[in-house]
């Protein structure tokens, strides 16, 4: 594809109505880097879901795969170049245990994570051993983050992925903590989105900001 024909797309896609209704799923079952969690892939879930509202997307996570004493400690996601990351805020709705509010550090390509490249956002989880972790995010557990911004905002906000690093590109990057008890490792999707090389010769290094991140399909 010639370069006029990318940007021409790229015009098109941001001209676009947005319509809401849309469901994006992730599952984790690749380890990145550190050790893997020991229990069952998926090890962690990720469902975002506009349910047709304009401008608020529920992100539910399930931690279906950690075993005990395995928790979330930062997750960094991706999110669509035309929206800018700190008009967000974000909600915590705790389905099972005693999870903290996470926190949100937003910024467009401001998170590297694992050698995978640059999210947009950084969200924090509890990491407090007091009462033996209850406020830690881990096996097991569900709670749901609600992202609210612009009408433009919906589920395929977060289909991007992170630009890629030595790593690879990926949707998303979890890091798990308390694995075997004192490790950690990084996690994610297990197929790793890295630019072709006819591309990357197509577009030269002052092109490829242009698609620093792309759009999962």
């Amino acid at each position: 594809m010639r370069l006029c024909g990318i940007v021409a797309v790229l015009l098109v896609a941001a001209c676009a109505p947005v319509l809401h209704g849309d469901v994006i799923q992730y599952k984790a079952t690749f380890g990145i880097v550190g050790e893997q969690p020991v229990g069952p892939i998926p090890w962690l879930k990720l469902t975002f879901d506009d349910g047709g509202t304009a401008g608020s997307v529920d992100l539910k996570l399930e931690a279906v795969g950690l075993a005990a004493n395995e928790y979330v400690s930062k997750l960094y996601l991706n999110l669509d170049p035309v929206l800018d990351p700190t008009g967000l805020a974000i909600s915590t709705t705790v389905e099972t245990g005693q999870l903290d509010d996470a926190l949100l550090y937003p910024g467009a390509d401001a998170w590297n994570a694992a050698g995978t490249g640059a999210y947009d956002m950084w969200i924090k989880f509890a990491s407090n051993p007091a009462g033996g972790g209850v406020h830690r995010f881990g096996a097991g557990e569900v709670a749901r983050l609600t992202f609210t911004g612009p009408a433009t905002l919906g589920a395929t906000s977060f289909a991007w992925d992170s630009g890629g690093g030595i790593n690879g590109a990926f949707p998303f990057a979890a890091q798990i903590k308390g694995i075997n008890g004192v490790d950690d490792g990084w996690i994610t999707e297990s197929a790793s989105v890295i630019p072709e090389p006819i591309m990357i010769g197509l577009m030269g290094a002052g092109g490829l900001a242009l698609l620093r991140k792309r759009r999962l399909t």
